[in-house]
This record gives C-alpha cells, structure tokens and sequence, in this order.
C-alpha cells in the first residue's frame, strides 16, 4: 500500500512485526524506514507513521488504518 509517492507498507503475516514502511529512491532502491507489530499494537500506529512522514495528518492516517484493519480481522 503506497503512502506517498517515495513510501510504502508491506505486511509480513505470522512474523513478530508484521508491518513495515518502505522507502523507495530515485535509483529504485528499496530501504526499511521501520517496522512495527500491528495486530497488538495499532493504538500506536499514528504515531509511528507520524514519526516517519511528518508531513501526513491525521485523517490520512485513519484512512490508511481501515485499509489496512481487513488483513488483521480488525474492525474497520
């Protein structure tokens, strides 16, 4: 799921942090900015995400949180 143009998440199912934020360059290369446990600790994500792209608000990142809450059997 892309954030912006440059940022991404994957989802890691059955690993101990199953969401991670990538960054990608103007060379196509990929780097891990951070990963995090979703399922357990989604209270946290806002500022998690915010710490990583200040630039994104707060309804940018309720949006990306019902997108993603399917693939944990979260509620949306």
């Amino acid at each position: 799921m892309w954030l912006n143009d440059n940022c991404y998440i994957t989802l890691v199912p059955d690993a101990a942090y199953n969401l991670e934020v990538w960054e990608r360059d103007a060379n196509d290369h990929d780097q891990r900015l951070g990963r995090m446990d979703y399922k357990f600790h989604r209270d946290t994500f806002a500022g998690f995400i915010y710490r990583l792209l200040p630039k994104i608000d707060l309804l940018q990142i309720h949006a990306i949180q019902k997108r993603l809450n399917p693939y944990f059997d979260l509620e949306v």
